[in-house]
């Protein structure tokens, strides 16, 4: 499979069905977000969506809606503390995690999901985007949790995968895809921090994710659980409002580029708790 095949794979994965997307009219999805963002009790979060189910939004667009503001609250609440900016940070994106974990775990697809621990085919995909809080927090963990040869590797294979997409000879552009940096033996180093992007993509074959990242042929698209997408979406979606709203980066970026950005930056979780927008790159 060459270089065009996978960009449109990946561009077709990034299509998983929304009920919101396709919420009748005359609903406004920006106006409705904002007005859960403006309830100010868990109470008034379930009447609103209530009220919008009952005038006819899809009852799955209600549990997106649940779950993007039950997250967009938590987080507000979370920043509003002032705790040390480390630990403050760790615990916003590790109890972040765990609702979209939560919220996937629901997916009636759950138990015919192929994924499993050393399958990692989808761990070579050109780009995966991350919260610059994910990766902050990613970098301080790998920074605590690596010693110091499994971290100079880390690096390495940051900047083996990024001179990779930058290459633009058709021989560099055929040869078969470079791996997540966080990948070692086909695990994941990182696995407990992993952005919500890779908590929510989950297959339901195997044999096609083996035939489309780079071990074949493959005319499939990835069947995935699509539930699992959206609700892992709906989370990080209330996450990145509830961090804008905080007046911090809320953007997603480029894994491996932000990354290599601020593995090297011991208080990077710290600067970008004071606002600082570190990753003007690899959007």
């Amino acid at each position: 499979m060459n270089r065009a095949e996978r960009r449109r794979q990946g561009k077709a994965s990034a299509k998983q069905p929304s009920a919101l997307q396709h919420a009748p009219l005359p609903f406004d999805i920006a106006a409705i977000k904002s007005q859960l963002q403006q309830a100010v009790t868990p109470e008034a979060v379930r009447r609103l969506i209530a009220d919008l189910v009952a005038q006819g939004i899809p009852a799955a667009a209600g549990e997106e809606l649940t779950a993007y503001a039950a997250q967009y609250h938590e987080t507000r609440v979370a920043l509003d503390t002032g705790e040390n900016a480390p630990q403050q940070v760790a615990a916003l994106v590790t109890d972040a995690h765990a609702w979209a974990d939560a919220m996937i775990d629901r997916s009636p697809q759950r138990d015919r999901r192929a994924c499993h621990a050393g399958c990692a085919f989808c761990c070579y995909v050109p780009t995966v985007l991350a919260s610059a809080a994910e990766v902050v927090q990613l970098a301080a963990w790998l920074r605590e949790h690596c010693q110091p040869d499994d971290l100079a590797a880390v690096r390495q294979r940051l900047a083996a995968r990024l001179a990779q997409k930058a290459a633009t000879s058709s021989a560099a552009q055929e040869k078969g895809p470079l791996p997540c940096a966080l990948l070692h033996e086909n695990r994941c180093l990182a696995y407990d921090v992993r952005p919500f992007k890779c908590r929510g993509w989950t297959s339901l074959r195997r044999e096609v994710c083996e035939q489309s990242y780079g071990h074949g042929q493959s005319s499939e698209s990835i069947p995935a659980d699509a539930y699992a997408f959206v609700m892992g979406n709906a989370v990080l979606n209330g996450f990145s409002d509830g961090v804008k709203q905080a007046g911090l980066d809320g953007g997603s970026y480029d894994l491996s580029a932000a990354l290599m950005r601020v593995l090297d930056l011991p208080d990077a979780v710290q600067r970008w708790r004071a606002g600082e927008r570190l990753f003007d790159v690899g959007r």
